[in-house]
C-alpha cells in the first residue's frame, strides 16, 4: 500500500500563498519518509486569521526558500504517486497555484481527498474534520494540529485506517471500491435533476442535508444551479446565496484553481477557523450524500 500525504498552510487569502508543506510517503502500509519546508510565501503577507491557526509568523519565513526553490527536491516525491490530502480541493488548490505563480509545470499525479475515503468508512458521522475525525477514529492517537508535517502524518494514519475498516489491500482498490458504490453517469446539465434522480433522492429524516442550509460555489457538473437548489429544498434543507454561521456544507464545483479562491470558499474557510462548523465539500460527495442508492441512473 504506497501513497503520498500532504499538508500545506497558506499565509493569507491567496492560494500561491503556500508558507508551510508536510509530506508522508507510506511504502507497503508503513510510514518510510517525513518531510517539512517553511516556504517564503507569494505575497510576503500574513493574515490574521492564518497566524491564529498555524502560530507560523512572517519572521519565521524572511530567510527561508520561495517555493520555485524547494521545487527540485519536492518534485520527484509527488510525481507518478498517489498523493492524498484532508479537503484535497485546498491542498492541491495551493499546489496547482504556486506552480502557476512561478511557471512550473505540473508533475502528473493520482489526487485522493481523505475527507471523501472517510465517508466511505464511516457513515454520517457528525464531522469529517481531520481533528475530529483522529479523535474518533485513531484511539489514543494525538498531534499538533495545523502544523504541516503533524497533519500530513494524521492524514496518512487516517487512510491507512481506512484501508483496514473497509478491508483493502492497496490503494489502488478504492477506486473499484468507490465506483462500485457511487456509479454517477456524466449527464448532460440540460437533464433535469428529477430525471437523473428518480427514485434514488434520500428523502428520510434522517438525512444529513434535511434542515441543514447549503451553499454552492463554482460551476457544477451534474447540475444546474438553480436545480440544485431545489433538490436541496425536497430533502428537506435550506439552499442560501451566500456563506454564513449558519452554513452547514459549501459544496464546490468546477473553478479555475489556478485563481484566488471564491470568496465563499475564503468566508468558510474563516468561519471555520472561528469554530463554526462549515465543510467544505465536493460535487460528487454531495451526491453521495442526497442518494439513498448506491448507484445513480
Amino acid at each position: 500500500m504506497n501513497f503520498v500525504a500532504i499538508d500545506f498552510e497558506t499565509a493569507n487569502n491567496a492560494q500561491s500563498s503556500a508558507c508551510a508543506l508536510g509530506l508522508v510517503k507510506v511504502e507497503n502500509g508503513i510510514i518510510a519518509e517525513r518531510r517539512e519546508w517553511l516556504i517564503k510565501p507569494t505575497p510576503f503577507e500574513m493574515g490574521f486569521y492564518q497566524n491564529k491557526v498555524h502560530k507560523i509568523n512572517l519572521m519565521d519565513l524572511r530567510d527561508k526558500p520561495t517555493f520555485d526553490e524547494i521545487w527540485d527536491e519536492l518534485k520527484p516525491l509527488l510525481e507518478n504517486q498517489v498523493v492524498i490530502a484532508h479537503n484535497a480541493t485546498f491542498d492541491f488548490g495551493v499546489l496547482n497555484s504556486v506552480c502557476t505563480h512561478y511557471n512550473i509545470q505540473p508533475v502528473k499525479l493520482t489526487r485522493m481527498c481523505s475527507i471523501a475515503l472517510s465517508r466511505m468508512a464511516w457513515r454520517n458521522e457528525r464531522g469529517y474534520g481531520l481533528s475530529t475525525l483522529v479523535k474518533s477514529k485513531l484511539d489514543s492517537y494525538s498531534f499538533n494540529h495545523h502544523d504541516a508535517l503533524a497533519d500530513a502524518e494524521a492524514c496518512a494514519v487516517l487512510v491507512l485506517k481506512v484501508m483496514e475498516v473497509l478491508s483493502l489491500s492497496s490503494i489502488q482498490e478504492i477506486q473499484y471500491y468507490k465506483s462500485s458504490r457511487l456509479q454517477v453517469k456524466r449527464s448532460s446539465k440540460v437533464k433535469t435533476v428529477k430525471k437523473i434522480f428518480e427514485g434514488t433522492i434520500n428523502e428520510n429524516l434522517n438525512n444529513p442535508i434535511r434542515k441543514k442550509e447549503v451553499v454552492f460555489t463554482g460551476t457544477l457538473e451534474y447540475f444546474v444551479r438553480k436545480e440544485a437548489e431545489n433538490l436541496v429544498r425536497k430533502i428537506g434543507g435550506f439552499p442560501a446565496q451566500f456563506v454564513s454561521s449558519r452554513t452547514k456544507y459549501l459544496v464546490v464545483g468546477q473553478y479555475d484553481v489556478n485563481k484566488t479562491k471564491s470568496s465563499k470558499i475564503q468566508k468558510a474557510e474563516e468561519l471555520s477557523l472561528e469554530g463554526y462548523n462549515v465543510q467544505i465539500i465536493s460535487e460528487n460527495e454531495f451526491i453521495e450524500m442526497i442518494s439513498v442508492k448506491n448507484e445513480l441512473i
